[in-house]
């Protein structure tokens, strides 16, 4: 299972409920898919993909 690189995660060490606010504004808009401009991207579940990949947002 794939998730949010711990060095991504880091960078927002300190600003987490900026970050919760952003992957909350992003859950509201319901994406269908994600395309990213590097790795994987996601052609269907975007809501669900979000939610796996920001999961450490959640606690």
């Amino acid at each position: 299972m794939e998730k949010t690189p711990i060095d991504m995660r880091m960078t927002f060490l300190g600003r987490k409920e900026i970050a919760r606010k952003c992957y909350k504004q992003m859950l509201e808009w319901q994406p269908e898919k994600i395309i990213l401009s590097h790795g994987r991207w996601y052609d269907k579940n975007g809501t669900k993909e979000l939610k796996r990949a920001f999961q450490w947002l959640e606690k």
